[in-house]
């Protein structure tokens, strides 16, 4: 099976220690941690076995570039694949009202 590298963009790294930071008020540090360990675990797993198997994101059509997306609870995980790199763009919460940053 082929394995694909999957880095992070500062956008997207930016987004998860917004939303880290959010679960932490809003669930307390310990739930915030282990949903930040679930949603890099899956991340991974995912992303480096079989990324294109996540559909096109609506904003390619707009963009005219493929961006890809992973959906984990309330959140989409956008990403673009080239050879054999995943490059995550952002982490969107699908909450309106819960923001990703302050």
């Amino acid at each position: 099976m082929k394995k694909y590298k999957v880095v992070l963009h500062r956008d997207a790294a930016a987004d998860i220690d917004s939303a880290f930071q959010w679960g932490c008020r809003t669930w307390g540090e310990e739930n915030a941690r282990v949903w930040i360990r679930e949603l890099r675990k899956l991340t991974r797993t995912r992303l480096t076995t079989m990324p294109l198997s996540c559909p096109r994101a609506p904003e390619s059509d707009e963009l005219g570039v493929i961006i890809r997306q992973l959906i984990v609870g309330r959140y989409r995980i956008l990403f673009i694949v080239e050879t054999r790199t995943v490059e995550i763009l952002h982490v969107i919460s699908s909450y309106v009202g819960e923001p990703l940053s302050e």
